[in-house]
């Protein structure tokens, strides 16, 4: 028999259109600029926080992603992308965890730019900036935000290409979206 934190967890999903931006990205099959994924390969797909370790983030019951691509031409040299996650776990521990490995990850990075914003019940995020000699200059940039046992995260990722977003930028969207968190991760 299930306890009642654990059925009401387990009743918990991300409704449809939950996220900021995935209204528009359901409108853009045309154009294909936004992926929309709906939780598919939940413990193999990526987290976009800074990159700098191999350790994979994992844990959650659900999670919904969404990446849009200005260009969707391939050109690795003016790549950029920007996306929105949003991560529901059991239980708030399972949240603060993942939190709490963002910022030890980071720790072990160089010439990361930490980004501690008082959004939320935490809140983390950070910029950088690898060279590497005869590679394509990349730059990382993300905020994520816990509400209850939920997590959301807003990041981009560009090569030689115009910034699509600001941490600033990041900032207001995981404030925006702390807001809405209380709803499916409960505070």
């Amino acid at each position: 028999m299930l306890t009642s934190q654990a059925a009401v967890a387990e009743s918990r999903s991300i409704p449809k259109d939950f996220l900021l931006y995935e209204k528009q990205a359901r409108q853009d099959v045309k154009n294909k600029h936004w992926y929309v994924n709906e939780g598919e390969g939940r413990e193999l797909a990526e987290v976009n926080n800074i990159q700098c370790s191999n350790a994979r983030l994992k844990g959650w019951a659900d999670r919904r992603d969404i990446t849009f691509n200005p260009k969707n031409d391939g050109n690795e040299k003016t790549h950029s992308s920007r996306g929105e996650q949003v991560f529901l776990f059991a239980g708030i521990p399972g949240a603060e965890k993942m939190i709490k490995q963002m910022r030890e990850r980071m720790a072990r990075c160089e010439g990361v730019k930490v980004v501690l914003a008082a959004i939320g019940d935490g809140a983390v995020g950070g910029s950088r900036t690898v060279r590497q000699a005869g590679a394509v200059t990349q730059v990382q940039k993300f905020v994520a935000v816990r509400k209850g046992a939920a997590v959301a995260l807003y990041w981009d990722l560009r090569n030689d290409a115009k910034a699509l977003r600001t941490l600033a930028q990041h900032g207001e969207d995981a404030e925006r979206m702390a807001a809405k968190l209380c709803r499916i991760g409960g505070c």
